[in-house]
């Protein structure tokens, strides 16, 4: 069960959808292991969540609402893993610059509850470009890394119930 504190919530999604209209209202901070759960069942190899959760954690501490301020070229990141509208998403507004939108979403899609947008297009970023892509990755996430087994474990409030949808129970 996700704990949502309230009071932030009244306060600041107000403000982003007065910022940012189209943003999706429910938006949340995962925990590290509630996000190694949502992977996994997304099909995400359980060898490389540490990867994605380090990225997530660098990126975005886990917020699934975050929208970067704009970059050098005007653009914005969106989402837990900060996918950029000039080449990845569809901006909701017109822009200046011309967007590829490779992953063929609206950047608001990859903004709020749902993780599975944002999911694939990390994964097809990381697939043409590689970890390198996000710049934490060389200074953060290319060592040591947390582990994630406690995340699986019986008694975790977090661990992922088997059933036929997820693989590997």
């Amino acid at each position: 069960m996700v704990v949502v504190r309230w009071k932030v919530r009244v306060l600041l999604l107000p403000m982003l959808w007065f910022l940012f209209p189209g943003i999706p209202l429910l938006a949340i901070r995962l925990t590290p292991c509630q996000l190694a759960g949502q992977l996994y069942i997304l099909d995400v190899p359980k060898t490389e969540l540490p990867l994605w959760l380090c990225i997530a954690q660098f990126e975005s501490r886990f917020n699934t609402h975050v929208v970067g301020q704009r970059n050098d070229d005007g653009s914005r990141d969106y989402g837990l893993f900060q996918i950029s509208d000039r080449y990845w998403c569809a901006p909701p507004n017109q822009t200046e610059y011309h967007t590829f939108n490779e992953c063929n979403v609206n950047c608001t899609r990859l903004l709020g509850e749902d993780i599975t947008m944002a999911v694939q297009c990390a994964r097809r970023i990381q697939k043409q470009q590689g970890w390198t892509a996000w710049s934490v990755y060389p200074e953060f996430c290319n060592g040591t890394l947390e582990d994630i087994d406690e995340c699986f474990q019986p008694g975790n409030t977090t661990t992922i119930e088997c059933s036929d949808e997820v693989r590997g129970c």
